[in-house]
């Protein structure tokens, strides 16, 4: 028996003991920081590579870290009743991976990832005309304060003004804009298949604009590559058991901690310090974002106990 087998089974023990909220919260927090951190190296290499180059590398490694599972599922992994709309997911995906690393890149870590928690906002827009959702006055209200919190932190037509806001913007738009397009395609495609589609497909689309503007790495920015896209494969797959092991209403504000993270290593790691106003934005943005999760959640639920 091994020495470190003990132990690994004292704290397996004790793991499983806890209950399932807490494992979940554990493993979204888990994820934050990862996340978080894959944003941080995003910066440290986005000012000496093409963004395109990275979100290729991102997309290529996590293709062949899922490699095992295609071959395993073959061509059943990849079959689809709505090739179309895949391809519609990875292409916003894809756009939304550009904007958030160029935005990680040219931005205050911080600030990037507070204008990202937008998204909800977006969902929250985008829900009426695509999904025919009734949206009531709270939502329609807190999404219109949130909105507020972007143009506080973003602050058009002022000197503070920063162009690669608006690719925070349009970061926080595209994963708006997914969650609504894997909602359709959920209710008929395969989890696998949407991930596999959006993992080789963004690798795929990324290839040819990467070859276009391409810069040979150092060995450090290798390094770093590899570690982004390792990161980034291990951080979604650690947030998709936080929100399977526990109740979404439990775990999701511990997503926000991406908040902590961003802000201890932007004033530690590249010497950020936000001032007032993307305080009050951020504020803002995750206190309304947070409102209309918590309302989405207590309408399905009510919506489940109407259908009993």
């Amino acid at each position: 028996m091994s020495a470190l087998e003990p132990p690994l089974q004292a704290f397996k023990t004790r793991w499983n003991a806890l209950s399932a909220n807490l494992r979940g919260a554990v493993w979204i927090m888990v994820a934050a920081l990862l996340l978080t951190a894959m944003g941080g190296l995003v910066k440290q290499i986005g000012t000496g590579l093409e963004t395109v180059q990275v979100v290729f590398f991102r997309s290529l490694i996590g293709a062949v870290l899922l490699l095992p599972f295609m071959l395993r599922s073959g061509l059943e992994g990849f079959k689809t009743k709505r090739p179309f709309m895949h391809s519609a997911r990875t292409i916003v995906g894809v756009t939304g991976m550009f904007c958030v690393f160029y935005a990680f890149a040219h931005l205050p870590l911080a600030e990037t990832v507070a204008i990202v928690f937008s998204r909800p906002l977006f969902a929250v827009a985008l829900a009426v005309p695509f999904l025919g959702e009734v949206v009531g006055w709270r939502r329609v209200t807190a999404a219109i304060v949130g909105f507020i919190g972007v143009l506080i932190m973003v602050r058009p037509g002022t000197a503070a003004f920063d162009p690669a806001s608006l690719y925070a913007v349009t970061a926080a738009f595209t994963a708006g804009t997914i969650a609504i397009l894997i909602k359709k395609l959920s209710a008929t495609e395969a989890g696998t298949a949407i991930v596999m589609w959006f993992s080789v497909g963004s690798a795929v689309i990324t290839f040819v604009p990467t070859l276009m503007v391409w810069i040979w790495p150092t060995p450090l920015q290798w390094g770093l590559l590899a570690l982004i896209g390792v990161i980034g494969v291990i951080g979604q797959t650690a947030m998709t058991w936080g929100f399977s092991t526990g109740e979404t209403s439990f775990v999701a504000p511990f997503d926000y901690s991406r908040l902590i993270f961003a802000a201890i290593i932007g004033l530690f790691v590249f010497s950020e310090i936000p001032d007032t106003w993307a305080i009050i934005g951020a504020v803002i943005i995750v206190s309304s974002g947070y409102y209309i999760a918590r309302r989405e959640i207590a309408l399905s639920r009510a919506r489940k106990r109407a259908d009993q």
